[in-house]
């Protein structure tokens, strides 16, 4: 995709340069008590670049997959080797592109210039981003069509985005619906940003009232390591699997 369609690159760039100039605009040097704005900027940042992953391949895959089954049944590709290439060739436009987009915004709304905490949250973005990837390879595969994959996302990734911790509190999600929190990559996306930025990762925070804000958000500093990297890292490889067994299935048993 990335090699064969230079005008679908352009336009990601662009995209991803155009929101991010919107929301440096918007959020202007945020001075130092501004908490709760710098929380929904940061929010903002992983839930945008997530979107982005999400969208520009949910719509491109299934493109490919009709291609695909037959060439599969001919002989000529194995599953797993067009399956790895596909994931693969999109690595480096899940890196490029959210370090250009947190380059923008990071400099532009927060007066500060730590280049660990910076590389912190680029991180957290990519591996976001990663999980997003992953989950519009199984909705891809499991739609089939454009149409069916993109009626099919919201389903995905409204949960995530529901349970994320910026609207309802971590500890205040009811027991039947933790399953759902659980699986929720954008909160653990979210909760990196906003431990590493109000944390000490890198030096002191550049907030007021950083550790307030985390305590409020009902947040552990620790948890980053313990818990969000790991889970973002586990919910993507999770829905890759998935959708390499789907698509096994479907290729092989022509469901």
């Amino acid at each position: 995709i990335i090699m064969r369609n230079p005008a679908l690159n352009h336009i990601r760039l662009l995209q991803h340069v155009f929101v991010a100039v919107m929301c440096s605009l918007a959020f202007f040097q945020l001075e130092p008590d501004k908490e709760k704005d710098m929380a929904g900027t940061l929010f903002l940042m992983v839930v945008l670049t997530s979107l982005f992953g999400l969208f520009n391949n949910i719509q491109v895959i299934p493109t490919e997959l009709p291609l695909f089954a037959r060439e599969y049944r001919s002989g000529a590709y194995y599953i797993l080797t067009w399956f790895f290439s596909k994931v693969f060739t999109e690595i480096p436009a899940s890196a490029v592109l959210p370090l250009i987009f947190n380059t923008i915004c990071f400099f532009t709304v927060f007066e500060v210039t730590n280049a660990v905490k910076f590389g912190y949250i680029w991180i957290i973005c990519y591996l976001t981003v990663q999980a997003s990837t992953a989950v519009a390879f199984f909705a891809s595969v499991l739609g089939w069509t454009p149409l069916n994959a993109l009626a099919l996302s919201p389903a995905f990734y409204a949960p995530s985005f529901i349970f994320s911790g910026q609207f309802i509190l971590i500890e205040n999600v009811r027991e039947y619906m933790e399953i759902f929190q659980i699986l929720s990559f954008l909160r653990y996306g979210h909760e990196g940003a906003i431990i590493v930025f109000f944390g000490h990762y890198g030096g002191d925070t550049y907030a007021l009232n950083g550790n307030a804000t985390i305590a409020t958000l009902t947040m552990d500093e620790d948890a980053l390591w313990n818990k969000d990297l790991p889970a973002l890292v586990g919910i993507t490889g999770m829905y890759y699997i998935l959708a390499l067994i789907l698509l096994y299935t479907r290729t092989h048993f022509r469901i």
